[in-house]
């Protein structure tokens, strides 16, 4: 992929282009902002771009992987980097933050004595963690969620729908800025999950206790997942108060609205609110190892007890 290619971060995609264009580019750059925004994406771009520009010779170095980034990984990349051809080295760190404290402080070295034609991209989505020796190295770069808009354009594209399409739409808006996780709900399972979620609380309100009881004993125990499954259920009680309240606000539901309109018209606005706290001590319980079984079996007794029915 292009710079020109990239989708929604005009602003850093100008910043390089600019660079490239007056042979200015720096030696290290620090990419900020959430999963999937584009950060790897841009960085692959301008190594592609430098690549053209300076010859065969050019290579891309990318230092991923999962757990910690120690100083032998460092080590290593500095004993390459001072060996760099002509033409350019671009090290892509991905995950910056993974940096133990003796490889930041190792990296800051060689930050501070840049080889000629060798270019650091560093990826963070936790700022917070960085080292500010390193951040105040680097040039950073902060990189926004996407518009909505544009990813409804994108996944238009790729799926070969309209950009109006009900499911386009409800991607859009559930990726939240983010094109990765849009193309993780075009492509994979998580559409389809959400529903599958969606259709128990839909059943919650009029359910007898005994079926409430037997839903919460029948939710898989996945720890991987549940964090994304109380999501969906906070976002669905936040739309049942958005309409319960008539505000003009987006839904993150908007296949729903009749469901929403008939379900919100069985609670009160304080049982909402309510329900939305309980949600989110649910999440912190599960957090700290509590029962996921039990945490949703309270949750969901909740639900059918705020039920004016």
């Amino acid at each position: 992929m292009t710079l020109e290619q990239i989708i929604g971060q005009a602003v850093p995609v100008a910043i390089l282009k600019r660079a490239l264009d007056t042979d200015s580019l720096g030696h290290a750059y620090l990419f900020s902002g959430e999963e999937g925004v584009g950060k790897e994406t841009v960085a692959r771009a301008v190594a592609q771009e430098l690549a053209k520009r300076k010859g065969g010779l050019s290579t891309l170095q990318v230092l991923g992987g999962e757990g910690s980034i120690g100083i032998d990984e460092i080590r290593s990349l500095r004993q390459q980097a001072a060996l760099a051809a002509a033409g350019s080295t671009v090290w892509l760190i991905l995950d910056a933050e993974r940096l133990t404290i003796q490889a930041a402080n190792a990296l800051l070295k060689t930050l501070e004595e840049p080889v000629a034609g060798t270019h650091f991209f560093l990826t963070t989505t936790k700022l917070q963690s960085m080292l500010p020796t390193i951040v105040s190295r680097c040039q950073h770069v902060q990189f926004r969620r996407i518009p909505e808009e544009e990813i409804c354009r994108w996944l238009a594209q790729r799926s070969q729908l309209s950009p109006e399409d009900g499911q386009i739409r409800t991607i859009a808006k559930l990726a939240q800025g983010s094109l990765g996780r849009a193309l993780a709900y075009l492509e994979g399972p998580l559409l389809q999950e959400r529903k599958a979620i969606i259709d128990k609380l839909i059943k919650v309100p009029r359910a007898s206790y005994a079926a409430v009881l037997g839903l919460s004993q029948s939710w898989p125990e996945n720890r991987e997942k549940i964090d994304q499954e109380l999501d969906v259920i906070l976002e669905w009680h936040r739309d049942l108060l958005a309409v319960k309240n008539q505000l003009d606000l987006p839904l993150y539901n908007p296949g729903y609205e009749r469901e929403l309109q008939e379900i919100s018209a069985l609670y009160s606005s304080e049982a909402l609110f309510g329900l939305v706290e309980t949600i989110l001590d649910m999440k912190k319980a599960i957090a700290g190892n509590g029962r996921i079984r039990f945490c949703l079996g309270y949750l969901l007794l909740m639900m059918k007890r705020g039920a004016l029915t």
